[in-house]
């Protein structure tokens, strides 16, 4: 509905904008690949979402007022969690990673409170340690990652801006994709050797069960590698059918054909950030969310999950606030 409401696509088509025309291609050949292989149709709207996300978040225009809304109802979400943990009634992976992912978006609303008066910083401090001290609680590694990740970014494009380095950031956002898989098969192949360790603060051991997910899925793709192995699979290795590498998804589920081509929408789209991205300290705190999203999706499926697109739509939102106000 956002997608027909704010995108002009028959214009767009006459102009033969190209990543509209990818857009489309990987959804029909994915939707043709499911029928072809008789997998569960639903899995599309996965793939769907994440796409749309990333083709309209440079083009949709957001008013200043619709912006404070979205940065107050993000708080105010974030805040229900500070206040209490109710981590316990969900899963306890699930409920860290709301917690953090929420966070992030709630950081535009405090980084404007500390903009108007500096002792207001102390909100920021007090929301990481909060937060940093409830996601080691609950033992969620890629929580943890996420709001690591999210530090070493923002650092990273506070020394090194990405309009001024294009070459180093235009890796980046080539590793943030094809590392994903590269991540895969070095961490399968590590495993095959026999090494494992206790990770630090957590309960799990490096290699808990991923490698087998990741194997066995490789196992069936390998013979269906264009057209994907779909959904709905039981997996002999995990209780349910999660791949818990977002790439990894896209390819094992809709084949390389697809693959390839939500491949050039997401690093088309990430590069063409880098120019509007850390001109100023809000646009900073979007694109290191956004990559940490992306790394920490190396281990689970949180950049497509539903449940994380309204605060993975507004980051991208933000980061191309600098487009807009060029545009008008």
């Amino acid at each position: 509905m956002l997608f027909f409401i704010k995108i002009d696509w028959k214009k767009r088509l006459l102009q033969r904008d190209k990543m509209l025309y990818v857009l489309i291609a990987a959804l029909l050949i994915a939707a043709f690949n499911l029928f072809w292989i008789g997998s569960n149709k639903g899995c599309i709207l996965i793939l769907a979402d994440f796409l749309l996300i990333l083709y309209m978040s440079s083009e949709i225009r957001i008013s200043d007022l619709q912006r404070k809304v979205l940065t107050g109802f993000f708080l105010l979400m974030y805040f229900s969690w500070f206040v209490y943990d109710r981590a316990y009634s969900y899963n306890a992976n699930t409920g860290a990673t709301y917690t953090v992912f929420t966070l992030f978006a709630a950081l535009f609303a405090l980084k404007s409170l500390t903009d108007r008066k500096e002792i207001y910083g102390y909100f920021i401090v007090i929301a990481f340690l909060r937060t940093g001290t409830l996601v080691l609680w609950h033992l969620a590694r890629g929580a943890f990652f996420a709001l690591v990740f999210f530090v070493f970014f923002y650092a990273l494009f506070y020394l090194m801006r990405p309009d001024r380095f294009k070459k180093a950031y235009i890796f980046l956002c080539c590793f943030a994709v094809f590392g994903s898989l590269l991540f895969v098969w070095c961490y399968v192949q590590l495993s095959a050797t026999g090494f494992n360790a206790r990770m630090p603060f957590f309960y799990k051991n490096i290699f808990s069960g991923r490698e087998q997910i990741w194997k066995e899925i490789w196992d069936m793709l390998k013979q269906h590698l264009l057209t994907g192995i779909g959904s709905g699979y039981e997996l002999k290795s995990f209780f349910e059918y999660n791949i818990h590498n977002a790439m990894y998804d896209i390819l094992a589920v809709h084949g390389l054909i697809v693959f390839a081509l939500s491949a050039v929408l997401i690093i088309r789209r990430l590069t063409e950030a880098g120019k509007y991205a850390c001109t100023d300290t809000h646009s900073r705190i979007a694109e290191a969310a956004v990559f940490a999203i992306f790394f920490e999706s190396f281990i689970d499926m949180d950049l497509m999950w539903a449940d994380y697109s309204p605060v993975l739509l507004f980051l991208f939102l933000e980061v191309f606030r600098g487009k807009r106000r060029e545009n008008v």
